[in-house]
């Protein structure tokens, strides 16, 4: 033990022993939220100084993350509060947790509340309805779906079965174009018989920035009229 009674150096986890995603984080943070190995994340020291270390997820397991943290202090203190974010600016997802172990530049920390998106919706959304062809990144799986809305920062989708993975890459044609665009998935309805995939826009190129503006342009225009 360090000279402050909160400041925890001794102890040390396995990191082997979470570099394997488990099932039963379903049941307490929910899966499909929950960030892959390798994500780029940041650990923030909830004091009156907060302090916050750059880091990347090794695992997510049973409630607990495990990460790699660049330049993190020598003894981790257990007694503050930790906030743990990542994501990139406009879809990013926080939860809050506490100093569990460390080995080396590896630690661990419990979970101790929901994950939640902390970046608001910005964008006007516009009731549209196009024919679209939905793919899951992951699996490859491909149907047909509906457009329900849009906006310049993402859409919402009505699909039969909700595909795998959380990025979706959907394909639209309007005013004679088409565009192939990439999405990540912030949420889902489901209903008896459609589920509608609430998504926001990843990595446009710029046609496919062009393409979104010009549709989003079409219905501003259309709104005033």
């Amino acid at each position: 033990m360090s000279g402050s009674t909160g400041a925890v150096h001794s102890r040390r986890f396995n990191v082997r022993g979470y570099l394997h995603l488990s099932a039963r984080c379903a049941d307490s943070v929910g899966v499909s939220v929950v960030p892959p190995p390798g994500t780029p994340l940041v650990v923030v020291q909830r004091t009156a100084q907060p302090k916050q270390w750059q880091g990347e997820l090794i695992a997510f397991r049973d409630a607990t993350l495990a990460a790699r943290i660049t330049g993190g202090p020598p003894s981790w203190d257990s007694a503050p509060a930790y906030s743990l974010i990542w994501g990139t600016p406009g879809s990013r997802s926080m939860c809050n947790a506490t100093f569990v172990a460390n080995n080396g530049t590896a630690a661990a920390f419990r979970v101790t509340s929901a994950i939640k998106a902390i970046d608001l919706r910005r964008d006007t959304r516009f009731n549209l309805e196009l024919n679209a062809e939905v793919r899951s990144v992951l699996g490859g799986s491909r149907q047909q779906g509906r457009l329900v809305d849009i906006s310049s920062g993402g859409a919402a989708v009505a699909v039969e079965s909700r595909p795998g993975g959380s990025q979706i890459e959907i394909g639209l044609q309007a005013d004679g174009y088409s565009a192939r665009l990439l999405c990540e998935v912030l949420s889902t309805t489901t209903s008896d018989s459609q589920t509608i995939l609430h998504m926001r826009f990843r990595d446009l190129t710029p046609p496919q920035q062009a393409f979104v503006r010009n549709l989003v342009g079409r219905l501003v225009e259309q709104r005033a009229s």
